[in-house]
């Protein structure tokens, strides 16, 4: 009697969990995740040269909504395959990353890169990709990467105002000899006129 007992409750969980085991599977599968945006690379000093037996630093700064897990830069020599990596640091009380590829790492004509940032929650992004990754030469004369260094820390130029614009001042007065040219109106042999514009033209 108690084997009989046994064995139906036996049956009986067992077709209870192979009813209700999908269900919970497919309600786990179905709760969304809290965290989906992937953490923000940027790069403010981008420094393109190296002089040649030199370390080179690189640094980035990774913000995310929760948490950075890791940040990773993948290198390798120019006009080789594979990539070589490391862990970049965190510079402790900021959202900066440090790494230093050492001088061993470099041959000319250079490196190339690209970086990988991962958030606690797995999500990733790229600064840079494999397939066209930032690259970093090689110079013989320290000088030029001291003047690209002092190049990168300069904000960017801004050319594009209206008051610097020459083919604007040159439209200006293409359009006001028209007017003039074309303001005498009526029958008769039309009036003669000159006309004299004079426009400073900006310095570019």
């Amino acid at each position: 009697m108690l084997k009989h007992i046994l064995r139906q409750g036996v049956v009986l969980f067992t077709c209870y969990s192979m009813t209700f085991a999908p269900l919970l599977r497919a309600g786990q599968l179905s709760l969304p995740t809290s965290d989906l945006v992937a953490p923000k690379i940027t790069q403010e000093k981008y420094i393109d040269t190296v002089e040649k037996n030199k370390a080179h630093k690189i640094t980035v700064t990774v913000k995310d909504n929760v948490g950075v897990k890791q940040v990773i830069v993948y290198y390798r020599v120019i006009g080789t395959e594979a990539y070589k990596s490391q862990t970049m640091k965190n510079i402790a009380g900021s959202d900066d990353y440090l790494v230093v590829i050492n001088s061993a790492e470099i041959r000319p004509p250079g490196i190339e890169y690209y970086i990988q940032a991962m958030d606690n929650a797995g999500n990733t992004l790229l600064h840079g990709y494999s397939f066209s990754p930032l690259s970093v030469k090689t110079v013989s004369d320290s000088s030029v990467v001291a003047a690209n260094q002092s190049d990168a820390a300069k904000p960017a130029k801004d050319d594009d105002s209206i008051f610097n614009n020459k083919w604007l001042w040159i439209g200006l007065g293409v359009l006001a000899v028209g007017a003039a040219a074309g303001g005498g109106g009526g029958g008769g042999s039309a009036p003669t006129a000159t006309l004299s514009i004079t426009t400073a033209e900006p310095v570019n």
